[in-house]
């Protein structure tokens, strides 16, 4: 069994948008419902949060040093000492009840981002990928897009449609359903992938988080002390520390009471590495 420690006890309402930053050390993350962008520092343990001015879900490198950010209104700029954004792009305009949920970039620097409606009220939701040409549709009538990284060699693109529990495979420009879970596997929601090709995907009613194969068989299990685990991503200096959020959001006060780590910031020492976050180059997004 695997050691999994809590390194912040952030009592997050919904822990997302894991980001390992190199160049500034630190992992980012965010709190969708309270609203803050987090921050733990693995070389000292240092945790901060600062206060948004709207509704966060994920974050992303880009190689002009900026940090991009998903909101509520769209895709922008955030800067993470004064927590101002700067709004780039609303992908649905057209669609006031949607918003921005988790977004990747991919190894050619593109960056994919993934909407759904508030509340997840219906298949209202759509996958983009933002490079020089602009921002094109790549997927269509999602519910809850989640769970955006790549194989080692690139060739393989994993995406979780969370409501209906698919995981999707793009090879190519041919998509298919890698795995439909069922009620016994649980609710998928974010996922990485590792430096071997494992896919971790984070289980968000079950408590834990899922290895997978390459052809989506489970072959390992690791139990968080947290129902709801939202995300997962591999940090800190050497990568292979795997990070997991979790939430507090459809817990009762009994449940936290019995679980008073829920809602934090989890690390597990892994055999395997991850890899370094790619960074975005679009140059539309300026």
């Amino acid at each position: 069994m695997r050691d999994v420690k809590c390194v912040d006890r952030a009592a997050a309402s919904c822990g997302e948008g894991l980001l390992w930053d190199h160049a500034a050390g630190v992992l980012w993350w965010v709190d969708i419902a309270h609203r803050f962008l987090h921050s733990y520092a693995p070389a000292t343990g240092r945790c901060t949060k600062l206060p948004m001015p709207d509704l966060i879900s994920a974050v992303a490198l880009h190689d002009s040093g900026k940090l991009l950010i998903a909101t509520k209104s769209g895709l922008g700029w955030v800067n993470p000492e004064t927590g101002t954004i700067t709004l780039l792009d609303c992908p649905e305009p057209d669609l006031p009840g949607n918003r921005p949920n988790d977004m990747a970039v991919a190894p050619d620097g593109a960056l994919w981002l993934g909407t759904m409606s508030e509340g997840a009220k219906g298949t209202t939701g759509a996958l983009y990928r933002y490079d020089a040409t602009g921002r094109t549709l790549m997927m269509k009538d999602t519910t809850i897009s989640n769970g955006l990284d790549w194989s080692p060699d690139g060739e393989r693109f994993y995406f979780i449609d969370s409501v209906p529990g698919r995981i999707w495979l793009r090879k190519a420009d041919d998509w298919q359903v890698l795995r439909t879970c069922d009620e016994d596997f649980g609710r998928p929601d974010g996922l990485c992938v590792d430096s071997a090709g494992t896919i971790w995907v984070a289980i968000c009613n079950q408590g834990r988080v899922l290895g997978l194969s390459p052809d989506g068989q489970i072959i390992e299990t690791i139990e968080i002390p947290c129902r709801t685990v939202t995300n997962c991503a591999f940090g800190g200096e050497d990568l292979q520390t795997l990070y997991v959020t979790t939430g507090t959001f459809d817990l009762s006060a009994e449940d936290i009471a019995q679980n008073p780590e829920s809602g934090g910031l989890f690390a597990i020492q892994m055999d395997v590495p991850g890899r370094q976050p790619f960074v975005a180059s679009t140059p539309m997004i300026d």
